[in-house]
Formats: structure tokens, C-alpha cells, sequence
């Protein structure tokens, strides 16, 4: 009965330390995750820091700048072409 016992408690000892392993992977892989948000977040924050800071002549080409790049704006008598040709 005794060896029956210590057969139990060492196959759930086993179990245990499996069981244990596969969640600190998990955990460190969630780690690694939260990790590149962070560095993510912390890029978009100094981009931030450092558009605000734009005054005068700065901000108004930063401004054309994002009209043109991001919503596709185009300034008077100016003129977009596109290459379908894909060269």
C-alpha cells in the first residue's frame, strides 16, 4: 500500500511540475507580447512628443504632409499619376 502511495504522489508530483512548465511558457510568451506593445506604445509617444513640438513652417509642411500622404489630398493644380504597369 505504501509503494502504491509513492507511486501516486510522484506521477502527481510529475503532473504538477508539466503542468507548471507549460503555464510560465505561456506567461513569458504573453511576457513577450506585453513587451513589444509597450515598445510600440513608447514609439508612438516620442512621435508625438516630437510632432508637438512642431511651430510655424514645421507644422503647416507636416500638416501637407499628412493631407497628402494619409488621406490622399492633392494641392491646387497639382496632380497625382499612378503606375498601373507595376513597374
Amino acid at each position: 500500500m505504501l509503494y502504491l502511495a509513492i507511486i501516486g504522489f510522484a506521477f502527481y508530483a510529475i503532473i504538477t511540475i508539466i503542468n507548471q512548465n507549460v503555464r510560465i511558457a505561456d506567461k513569458k510568451a504573453e511576457l513577450k507580447d506585453l513587451q513589444q506593445q509597450i515598445n510600440v506604445v513608447e514609439i508612438q509617444t516620442q512621435y508625438l512628443e516630437k510632432v508637438q513640438g512642431y511651430t510655424g513652417d514645421k507644422l503647416s509642411e507636416y500638416i501637407e504632409k499628412i493631407a497628402k500622404e494619409d488621406l490622399g489630398y492633392v494641392s491646387e493644380g497639382e496632380r497625382i499619376f499612378i503606375n498601373v504597369a507595376g513597374d
